[in-house]
């Protein structure tokens, strides 16, 4: 598909951030693609989240992120190294048995961006597409770290008929390209789910 033709113009200015927003939640490369403006000779850097807010097309500041993110988490555990900015969160969250790193990201009109790439296309350990009962497109998936080591990821992809997308993650580690601190990340993928499909995602 041609992300350089104009009908892709608008919704790829938005973009430019959520692609710095994915790389930092390490979504890998399916999800990197589908948000990242393909230009010739202007690679996406992974090293840091953009910082040029204004063109996000997140509805919630980043301490509303984190705001909502912590509130659907399960109570009783030490969180610690928040991150966020507009439309992006994440957080270490240890229950006692090893951290974790969670992450969200929530993106606006990304209904077009998204066009065909809801589905379990690339390397996964597991994935299930599959469309619920209001038209919402949901993606669980399982994947090894693509920043090496043995860390693995677990994530739900939420596309909304209204274009808003909110991706929830988790990986058995503090960070996905550090040591493994746990056997397997600490929430299950219907608990993924249950956070990325609540309403306050929407602000």
């Amino acid at each position: 598909m041609n992300r350089n033709t104009p009908a892709r113009r608008r919704p790829g200015r938005r973009v430019a951030v959520a692609a710095g927003l994915v790389l930092a939640l390490g979504l890998g490369a399916a999800a990197q693609a589908s948000a990242a403006p393909h230009t010739a000779g202007a690679p996406v850097s992974a090293s840091a989240p953009s910082t040029a807010l204004s063109d996000s097309g997140a509805s919630l500041s980043g301490r509303q992120m984190v705001r909502v993110l912590k509130s659907l988490l399960p109570k009783g555990a030490k969180i610690s190294d928040e991150q966020s900015q507009e439309g992006y969160a994440a957080l270490v969250w240890d229950d006692g048995r090893g951290k974790s790193m969670i992450g969200v990201n929530a993106q606006d009109d990304m209904g077009d961006v998204m066009d065909g790439l809801m589905g379990c296309e690339g390397e996964y350990i597991e994935c299930q597409a599959l469309t619920l009962a209001d038209g919402t497109q949901v993606k669980r998936a399982k994947r090894a770290s693509e920043k090496g080591g043995s860390a693995v990821v677990w994530l739900v992809d939420t596309l909304h008929p209204d274009g808003r997308r909110v991706i929830v993650q988790e990986v058995n580690s503090s960070a996905e390209g550090g040591p493994v601190t746990r056997p397997k990340p600490p929430l299950t993928l219907d608990r993924l789910q249950t956070i990325a499909l609540d309403s306050r995602w929407a602000g």
